[in-house]
């Protein structure tokens, strides 16, 4: 047996308390390793025209992955283990890759406006209303609230202000990168859980490389082009994915340790949950039905129960005392009118069908150890929170929402590859057999990672112009009241002012989509002439939002335009690099404007 996994052997309460540091220790070493990688990607390519900058970058990150696996034979030589070697080249690509994602999303971490998509907007716009104790829900009619709750939004602006940079869009940005490590990190601690129950013997959850290994490759599920394209937009994705992967591994502890201070944990975590997304709160009846299968005490459902429902109870009880009637209607209602289309949620299946597949693999190589059957009520929880994400991911055209149980799909194919890694090198007949084994399996899973979208083109996609489109949309708030000029979607430019601005786009398509806006509050602002401007993008187009095609009925907002405002000039869209534009994950609000101003 290698030295990657072997039997565990008898451990002092200092060997114990060392090996519990190695996920923290290994994930510090990924990052700092990714970000030096990233930083000699720029030097590279700086001043370089893109297809020779891609080039040099190629060679630089091919040498770069050889640099490990050649390092570890100098120094074994003779001693060389073939699944050892392996598995170093596999993680030198995981981190190389790390290195090309984060050179590739500096270029939307560091854009100071909030117009990458359609959430920064309210994101940017709740953090306002915190700031100066403006309700985050209130009457619709305001259309200055939306349909998320708050959680992912005050955290971000706590921690900023913690770092002195309440106002800083790329720090919030980066804040949401920090929430995705944090995912891969809950889903490191969730491999050596799962390893520890079904393969007590083996040390790999005790290994250096399959910590780093398990780290980086998570990390890259974690910000997946399929899936987790939004995990650094300002959004409560990469946050949604840190508690999922945090519930998860409660569960695993709990399954390990069956402690009442875990169950403790696991009574809150549902309520937490929901408010970083609403649908986290499915984790309350994942904990429950496991309980009831296999927790073999209904002393410990009972109070399960009964604790975690009256957390959460209380828990919306005091928001419905802080803000009323307008949570009720934008936390619950408003979801319960958007239509849910079968149809497209199992195109959306059928598009990440290679994280089924991982599900399915992982849970063959783990439940094949102990502890099956506590596993497997485990394993089928994470297949209910992957499906049920699936159903709801046809509410829209985005697969972000099916985030969560990829990376929880990750978890088990990544524990799944380290139970049967050393067996399937070290059990070939000779030498040449094991060599034959590792290079097969170690060429298939570097290439699985393109499979799951997590290797990116080494180019920054957002274009230059996009800088002069922010400076231009600036130019129109000059010498304008904040309050006075209407923008329909980008809420950096009302952070001087702290000016809470509704009548935004949307607020207007949440309940536009679903028929039931109650649209006077706007006509009247646009009859009685209460912006100075506003500036709407496709305002000549079908898919113009404020009278959006797909609406069931009419807002009657493009007509009030019309009547009340005419057209005193546009801001020019901004012009893509034909480089990169194939590579933009983010659907840009970076088309024209138009500049509306009253009639006299």
């Amino acid at each position: 047996m290698s030295a990657i996994s072997s039997p565990v052997a008898s451990k002092t309460p200092s060997t114990r308390k060392f090996s519990a540091l190695i996920p923290a220790f290994s994930a510090a070493g990924v990052i700092l390793a990714a970000l030096a990688l990233a930083a000699c990607i720029h030097v590279i390519q700086r001043g370089r025209p893109p297809e020779r900058g891609v080039l040099m970058t190629a060679v630089f990150i091919a040498a770069v992955v050889g640099i490990a696996p050649l390092a570890y034979v100098i120094r074994r030589q003779r001693q060389t283990q073939p699944a050892v070697l392996g598995l170093t080249w596999l993680t030198a690509c995981a981190i190389a890759f790390l290195g090309i994602y984060l050179y590739w999303v500096a270029s939307y971490v560091f854009f100071p406006a909030d117009i990458l998509i359609w959430s920064e907007n309210d994101f940017i716009n709740d953090i306002i209303k915190f700031s100066i104790g403006y309700p985050l829900y209130s009457p619709q009619v305001n259309n200055d609230s939306i349909n998320y709750v708050p959680g992912a939004q005050l955290l971000t602006y706590f921690l900023a202000w913690i770092a002195g940079k309440a106002g800083s869009i790329p720090v919030y940005r980066m804040i949401q990168i920090g929430y995705a490590a944090l995912a891969a990190f809950f889903a490191t601690l969730s491999c050596r859980r799962l390893m520890r129950v079904a393969f007590p013997r083996s040390r790999s959850g005790q290994s250096w490389l399959w910590n780093t290994f398990w780290f980086s490759s998570l990390l890259l599920i974690a910000t997946n082009s399929l899936t987790n394209h939004f995990a650094h937009n300002l959004h409560a994705d990469s946050l949604a994915e840190a508690a999922n992967l945090a519930a998860f591994y409660l569960l695993v502890r709990y399954v390990d340790e069956r402690s009442w201070r875990v169950l403790a944990l696991m009574t809150v975590m549902g309520t937490v949950g929901f408010f970083v997304r609403q649908n986290l709160l499915l984790w309350i009846f994942c904990y429950a039905g496991y309980l009831a299968v296999w927790g073999k005490s209904w002393k410990r459902l009972g109070i399960f129960l009964a604790a975690s429902g009256a957390i959460y109870a209380s828990s919306v009880a005091v928001c419905y005392a802080i803000w009323g009637k307008p949570f009720y209607y934008w936390v619950f209602y408003l979801l319960t009118t958007n239509p849910i289309s079968p149809l497209r949620s199992i195109q959306h299946g059928l598009d990440a069908w290679v994280y089924f597949a991982a599900l399915l693999l992982g849970a063959a190589a783990v439940l094949r150890g102990r502890n099956t059957g506590a596993l497997l009520g485990t394993w089928l929880i994470c297949l209910l929170v992957f499906a049920s994400e699936t159903y709801t991911s046809g509410l829209a055209w985005m697969m972000n929402q099916m985030g969560p149980g990829s990376l929880l799909a990750g978890v088990w194919f990544v524990t799944g590859l380290a139970s049967v890694w050393d067996i399937a090198i070290d059990s070939a007949g000779d030498e040449l057999q094991k060599w034959i084994r590792v290079a097969a399996l170690s060429g298939a899973a570097a290439m699985l990672f393109s499979g799951l979208g997590v290797i990116r083109i080494p180019l920054q996609p957002l274009p230059a112009d996009a800088y002069r489109y922010v400076h231009d949309i600036e130019g129109q708030f000059e010498n304008v009241p904040a309050k006075r000029v209407l923008l329909d979607l980008g809420s950096w430019v009302y952070w001087k002012d702290r000016a809470v601005v509704g009548d935004r786009t949307t607020s207007i398509g949440s309940t536009g989509y679903g028929g039931i806006g109650d649209f006077s509050g706007i006509l009247s602002r646009i009859r009685t002439k209460h912006y100075s401007k506003i500036l709407v993008r496709g305002y000549h187009s079908f898919d113009f939002v404020y009278d959006y095609f797909l609406f069931p009925k009419p807002t009657g907002i493009r007509q009030a335009l019309e009547e009340n405002y005419r057209e005193a000039g546009k801001i020019r869209a901004v012009d893509d690099n034909p480089y990169v534009k194939n590579w933009a994950e983010d659907p840009y609000y970076f088309g024209e404007i138009t500049i509306l101003e009253p009639k006299p």
